[in-house]
């Protein structure tokens, strides 16, 4: 599927806006944790609902799927890596299962926002 310049724009500002503090969550930047856990979840769902309505003009439906898609990213990726670690006894992770844990934490924002909010590029 075709994307817009404007939802790769959105795109690349909601990937920055929810990794970052899913890491930071996560523990993988301890320098960085400088607010609680609600601050990150709050930082991660708020920027990644602006990032929804930046990229739609349906932004109002956009801003609700990007919330989601950002809070999903940060329990995604905090879950995956407190479940695997607590299970294998170690925390040495490849890059790829921090993606896996994200991606699963961000589907349903994503389905929302393809179904839902997203008008398809003619």
């Amino acid at each position: 599927m075709a994307e817009s310049r404007r939802e790769k724009w959105a795109g690349w500002l909601g990937l920055f806006v929810t990794v970052v503090p899913a890491m930071i969550t996560s523990g993988f930047m301890p320098q960085w944790d400088v607010l609680p856990f609600l601050g990150w979840l709050g930082v991660a769902t708020v920027g990644a609902a602006v990032s929804g309505a930046i990229a739609t003009p349906r932004w109002g439906r956009g801003a609700v799927a990007g919330a989601l898609v950002g809070a999903g990213i940060l329990f995604g990726t905090w879950a995956y890596v407190a479940l695997r670690g607590s299970l294998t006894g170690h925390h040495t992770f490849l890059k790829i299962e921090l993606a896996i844990g994200a991606l699963l934490g961000a589907a349903p924002g994503i389905a929302l926002y393809t179904k839902w909010a997203r008008i398809p590029v003619s």
